[in-house]
């Protein structure tokens, strides 16, 4: 459980970041295309100021709600991550907005 933590909170960071190439790593094939779809989502939304913080809970053996804040309050995101049998990381393979800031 501690592992998907870090994991968890790597993604996050990245997520903060923008770091493309962290993010990249951090998903099992359907999770890319679930976030590339998810991507399309949080365009509409509009630009969002900076993110200022985050939080990360794991929930269960596989899933994790990382909650990034910034000026107009806070995103949701729902993760459910797997362990990569070639690797031995976590991945994440399924991942869903819960909640936008306010724009």
């Amino acid at each position: 459980m501690a592992e998907l933590k870090e994991a968890a909170d790597r993604f996050a960071k990245d997520l903060m970041a923008q770091n493309i190439a962290g993010l990249m790593l951090a998903f099992t094939p359907a999770g890319m295309m679930k976030a590339m779809a998810m991507q399309g989502q949080m365009a509409a939304a509009g630009p969002q100021p900076p993110p200022t913080g985050y939080e990360v809970t794991v929930d269960g053996e596989d899933s994790a709600l990382v909650v990034l804040k910034n000026s107009n309050g806070e995103a949701k995101i729902s993760t459910k991550w797997m362990l990569d049998p070639a690797t031995s990381t976590w991945k994440v393979d399924d991942i869903q907005v819960q909640a936008e800031p306010q724009g």
